[in-house]
């Protein structure tokens, strides 16, 4: 994370709060950054005293140079790559982007069997398999069969354990520093690619997409109606349990198209901008 992403991350952690008013002795937060300022850190600090929370900001170690940065992915969505090494002390850590607001209580995630696997994740809405095109560009010559399911990486359970004697995030890294090009959506190509169709599939409300926004953008098309249909997608806004603003477009910005969702996230950031400055 860095400085231009601290207005989202107070607004998640407030959403956070929000939701977990008589539960937050018994959350953990660690904030994740590579360039964050002294100015930013000192205000997520008093917003998250302020709402609470136990919060620590932890800076990460230096992304490989290597690995691809371009237009809208910035070196710090590599940071969950290295989440086993940050947390040494840990054995199972649920990573969030910072583009979500927090819907309902999500103890019960937190607490869900992972079955063995070292990794959970929701199986993307806009791209649920690879033959949806997209991700993984390079999928049809590496031997993947077209209706292999594909995770987005926003919203991960991980078994910290099981990612080190796996080598899980390490073959995620390794992949994305001898090959990016065969990456689209970088960190994400590289996990699907390296936990090898073997993860948990987890409900979709844990990471539903505001396709209210997604759908309004003049050139999108949803080419994975004979997978999951849009109607479906757009429903499952109404009852999610966290809610990702995923895409080039976000509700902080002006261009964002006006939704339902985005609304709600601009009634909390307009609270959280009051909060403190």
């Amino acid at each position: 994370m860095d400085d231009n992403f601290e207005l989202p991350v107070r607004v998640l952690l407030h959403s956070l709060a929000v939701t977990h008013r008589h539960c937050l002795d018994e959350l953990r937060v660690v904030i994740l950054h590579d360039a964050l300022s002294l100015a930013p850190r000192t205000r997520i600090r008093a917003h998250a005293e302020q709402l609470g929370l136990r919060l620590e900001l932890v800076q990460s170690p230096p992304v490989d140079p290597r690995f691809p940065v371009w237009r809208r992915f910035t070196a710090a969505i590599y940071l969950r790559l290295k989440v086993h090494e940050v947390l040494a002390d840990e054995s199972r850590v649920l990573y969030l982007d910072s583009d979500l607001l927090i819907m309902d209580d999500i103890r019960e995630l937190l607490t869900q069997p992972l079955d063995g696997f070292a990794l959970g994740a929701v199986r993307d809405p806009v791209r649920p398999t690879l033959g949806c095109g997209g991700a993984l560009p390079s999928w049809d010559h590496l031997d993947f069969a077209a209706d292999r399911e594909y995770f987005n990486s926003g919203v991960l359970l991980l078994d910290l354990d099981k990612c080190r004697s796996t080598g899980l995030l390490d073959r995620a890294s390794k992949i994305l520093a001898e090959r990016p090009e065969v990456a689209r959506f970088p960190d994400q190509d590289a996990l699907n690619w390296s936990a090898d169709d073997n993860w948990l599939r987890l409900d979709q409300r844990w990471n539903t997409f505001a396709m209210s926004i997604v759908a309004r953008r003049a050139d999108y098309l949803h080419s994975a109606e004979h997978v999951v249909s849009l109607e479906s997608l757009l429903r499952a806004e109404e009852v999610a349990s966290i809610l990702h603003f995923s895409g080039r477009n976000k509700p902080w910005q002006d261009s964002c198209p006006q939704s339902r969702s985005r609304d709600l996230y601009r009634q909390l950031l307009r609270v959280v901008e009051r909060s403190v400055r």
